[in-house]
């Protein structure tokens, strides 16, 4: 009983550390919405401050700026309060300089800036300070104290009971002071706090200032419960807060500090097991109590991962712009000739760093394809590549090349989706958080685990294929040629391939799941199978890429695709742009032994100071350069060539761009003859309802919808039409039956009713801001078996538009803007494009959801129109709209509810005269107006 009660005690002294730091998470996040991964990163540099105070010397932490001899030892309590102003300024400069001109900012930036901070400050640390171990000091008191007949550490008691003592006030201070209540206002809602007068930038300064003092204080005191003092071992503290963090939801200092506890608890317990217990495996004894909050992070994701509020959602910036290739053969037959002769002509150490470059570029473009593409943000990358070098190894001369490199890669895919899982119900930072856990969790339970990994066994043997000897390096050459030029020919294929992919069906569907998962899904999209077939690639190519690394290597060790390895990875490739190829091959030559590492290195011996150097270019990327040097590169070539041909046009006199206000119109020419008979009952809802919490926005509403049929659905603001539309198409729960052309889809998901026809549109319109306005209308054609799809369009990557796409895009007519984004746009043609996308699915059910908002009353004559003509073919329309001329006009029958209550059906001249209607929407005035407005 004593032995255990010990246990849990050094447990709750581990939970403490993490607690500092998880609670300084939370209150950073509620504060500014950024995940702070540099958490404790910032905290190593008033430790390291306060440890060098202790030799009598004031140290600022920057590199090149000498140490101040204070003469003599400072007081503990002077050196802890200059510590303590040292974290002070770090947190309100990272503010300052970071955090509020990124307040706006995607995720991924905020994401990428963290760690960049990360980076900066632990190269930073280690080249001021070195990496050599220090021994923290105890400040707590000394000795021994008894409890219930057990003999415990007194500086553990008191460091568990003043972290309790201190997040027990940070947290009620949340709970009822005015500034801690002002920062959970504008973490729900930073736009109307600020109508509140609530400065965000002041908010933003008292929780990064507050946190970083707090953790550091924590820090300090904890003395030996924190470890020993070293930059990366600190660093990686951050993975058990940040899971922490995440059963708090990023939103409960209470959960952050017993859930901080508990987990330490957990580890503390695991620990004494793994070490005492003859029954424990032996496999599960290295690594184990890294891998926990990994678990942890996985299940209290699942659990409530939909919960955690994502702040910033309602902002309209987005992720850097896509650069799509062109795969141009003459583009890829010199650059294929510039690199093989850049290969002949180098050698040793350059030869080695442009083929470093070469494979680390494969690493980078799976980051182009899982991060730029579908925005999905991974730091694991170089971790999976990694599992590809260490199955080669496994494989020794048992399977020939390349097979080998082929199998290793496909182990990276399997290993990859099961990571990618979560990616099923989450996405952006949180993400993030699961692959750093993942990284952390395979170098040290997999490859430092000499049960996986034997120190004297890992090597990998030479390829060779067909008599060819592929070795990397004989007696005089670290590179030989041949090697060389397979690891270029292997990338060049990779990026070839993934090229075709990004600018195929595959690649806009990609980039429709960047854009709006929402609305992807209603156009027939699955997203999560795309997710997740995106990180299979994205870790086939990382795969290959490590596989190549480790053949060059020879054999490898835990560091060589180590947690900071792969935040290097995704920091380079940032900086390179990670929304282009080219911006992976930047990355590429820009890599940790890469050709320009070698470069600085050899040329102009700044190679110590390449991290740092990577770090706070990584951030300067992030702030003024989004797009990355690839990105801003071939920006400024196609702002050069718009100018250009601008010029040319305005010479020749073109004028013939149409009016950009003319939304909806119809041929004269092909003016509708008599309309057809309508046709069977194409959807049937009944009883449908919806309830979030405890009220109820749907109540028992059934509609019926036949083919060739205009049916509207009316009501006050509120009444729950959008709702009603949101269940009958799979996007919110609900109960009640819902037939589509008598089938029952009851249980099917969004995108499978999509797919069977039940096609809708938005009231806030939702279209894929990533996309031209043709590959809009185009991507709800592009769905099918996605894997089987990519693989063919990998090879074969573009088809002829199809009919139904160029016929939506006349009839809507937008075949003039259709090589232009939304955003170009005015409101009422992009109502017009989402009406087209709709109809280029060949819809059995056509639901409208405020099709007419923002038309002035010309154009909305011609949208009823066009209606009908729509109608005409067919299709069954279910309209809402609060333009009751409009759905007077066009409409067969009229559905009204309010308060998500039906209160009347029928034509719409009964509608219309119904009192019940009358009362509670169109009132008094309106039931005198003829119907149309004529």
């Amino acid at each position: 009983m004593s032995q255990n009660f010990l246990i849990i005690v050094l447990g709750l002294s581990l939970g403490s550390v993490y607690a500092a730091l998880t609670m300084g998470i939370v209150v950073t996040y509620q504060g500014t919405g950024v995940i702070n991964f540099a958490a404790a990163a910032m905290a190593t540099v008033p430790l390291y401050v306060m440890s060098d105070l202790e030799k009598g010397l004031l140290t600022v932490p920057l590199p090149w700026v000498p140490s101040i001899d204070v003469g003599g030892v400072p007081p503990t309590w002077l050196a802890i309060l200059l510590a303590l102003i040292v974290a002070a300024l770090l947190g309100a400069l990272i503010q300052i300089g970071i955090s509020r001109p990124l307040r706006q900012a995607p995720v991924l930036a905020k994401v990428i800036a963290a760690v960049g901070i990360m980076l900066t400050l632990q190269a930073g640390v280690a080249m001021k300070y070195g990496t050599t171990s220090r021994s923290m000091r105890q400040i707590l008191p000394k000795g021994q104290l008894e409890v219930f007949g057990t003999n415990l550490p007194k500086d553990r008691v008191w460091f568990i009971i003043i972290t309790v003592i201190l997040g027990s006030a940070l947290a009620l201070w949340f709970r009822f002071a005015r500034t801690g209540l002002s920062i959970q206002a504008a973490c729900e809602n930073e736009r109307v706090a600020t109508f509140a007068r609530l400065s965000p930038q002041t908010l933003g300064m008292i929780t990064w200032t507050l946190s970083s003092v707090l953790t550091a204080f924590l820090l300090i005191i904890a003395g030996p419960a924190t470890g020993v003092l070293m930059p990366a071992s600190l660093t990686l503290l951050v993975v058990p807060a940040l899971a922490a963090a995440l059963i708090a939801q990023l939103r409960s200092l209470w959960l952050a500090l017993f859930g901080a506890l508990a987990l330490g608890v957990l580890q503390a317990q695991l620990q004494f097991h793994s070490s005492t217990k003859s029954w424990w495996p032996t496999w599960a004894k290295q690594g184990l109590l890294d891998a926990v909050p990994f678990i942890v992070i996985v299940i209290a994701l699942f659990i409530v991962g939909s919960s955690i509020p994502m702040r910033g959602e309602d902002t309209n910036s987005g992720l850097p712009p896509v650069m799509l290739p062109k795969n141009k053969p003459l583009t890829i037959a010199i650059f294929t000739v510039i690199a093989i002769a850049a290969l002949t002509f180098t050698s040793g150490s350059y030869r080695f760093g442009l083929m470093t470059s070469f494979a680390a570029a494969l690493i980078a473009l799976s980051l182009v394809i899982l991060t730029g593409m579908v925005g999905q943000i991974s730091l694991a990358q170089a971790a999976f590549g990694g599992v590809a070098g260490i199955m080669l190894s496994k494989f020794g001369d048992g399977i020939p090349f390349p097979i080998s490199m082929l199998l290793a890669a496909l182990a990276a895919t399997v290993l990859g989706l099961i990571v990618g899982l979560p990616a099923l119900r989450i996405r952006g930072a949180q993400l993030a958080v699961v692959t750093l856990a993942a990284g952390v969790s395979l170098e040290k339970f997999v490859f430092a685990n000499p049960s996986f990994v034997s120190p004297s066994s890992n090597k990998i043997p030479s390829p060779s294929f067909l008599g060819i000897d592929l070795a990397v390096r004989d007696a005089t050459s670290i590179a030989k040629l041949p090697f060389s030029i397979m690891v270029f020919l292997v990338m060049m294929a990779s990026f070839v391939l993934a090229g075709n992919i990004m600018r195929s069906g595959t690649g806009r569907k990609m980039l429709a799941v960047r854009s709006n998962e929402r609305a992807a899904s209603s156009v027939g999209i699955q997203v999560a199978g795309l997710k997740l077939m995106t990180f299979g690639l994205a870790s086939f190519i990382a795969g290959l890429g490590g596989a190549l690394i480790g053949y060059s290597r020879g054999q490898l060790s835990p560091e060589s695709f180590g947690v900071f390895v792969g935040l290097s990875f995704l920091a380079i490739t940032y900086l390179g742009g990670i929304t282009s190829l080219s911006g992976a091959v930047v990355a590429g030559l820009l890599m940790p032994l890469g050709l320009f590492f070698i470069f600085m290195d050899r040329v102009l011996t700044l190679g110590k100071y390449y991290a740092l150097f990577s770090g706070v270019s990584l951030i300067l990327t992030v702030i003024l350069n989004p797009v990355g040097i690839a990105g801003k590169t071939r920006s400024d070539l196609d702002k050069r060539k718009a100018k250009k041909a601008a010029k040319l046009t305005e010479a020749g006199g073109d004028t013939s761009d149409m009016d950009d206000e003319v939304v909806y119109g119809r041929d004269a020419s092909k003016v509708r003859g008599e309309r057809a008979p309508l046709g069977d009952v194409m959807l049937k809802a009944t009883e449908v309802s919806v309830s979030y919490g405890g009220i109820r926005a749907v109540n028992a509403v059934t509609v019926e919808v036949r083919a060739g049929e205009v049916v509207g659905l009316i009501g006050p603001n509120g009444a729950g039409k959008t709702s009603f539309i949101d269940a009958i198409t799979g996007f919110t729960p609900a109960t009640g039956e819902v037939l589509l052309d008598s089938r029952n889809i009851t249980d099917t998901g969004a995108h499978m009713r999509a797919r069977l026809g039940l096609v809708r549109t938005w009231q806030s319109v939702e279209l894929f801001q990533d996309l031209s306005i043709l590959h809009n209308v185009q991507v709800g054609t592009d769905v099918g078996n996605d894997v089987w799809k990519m693989l063919k369009e990998s090879v074969r990557p573009t088809v002829p538009t199809p009919e139904a796409v160029s016929k939506a895009l006349e009839l809507m007519r937008l075949t003039d803007v259709a090589d232009k984004k939304p955003s170009e746009l005015s409101l009422g043609r992009q109502k017009a494009v989402g009406v087209a996308r709709a109809l280029a699915m060949s819809p059995k059910v056509l639901l409208l959801d405020e099709p007419a908002a923002g038309l002035d009353s010309e154009e909305s004559v011609q949208f009823g129109e066009l209606l009908k003509d729509i109608a005409a073919t067919g299709i069954a329309c279910l309209l809402i709209d609060h333009d009751m001329h409009l759905v007077m006009g066009v409409c067969d029958r009229i559905y009204a509810i309010e308060f998500g209550t039906p209160i009347a059906d029928g034509t719409p001249e009964q509608v219309r005269l119904d009192p019940a209607v009358i009362s509670a929407y169109l009132g008094a005035s309106h039931s005198e107006t003829s119907v149309g407005g004529q």
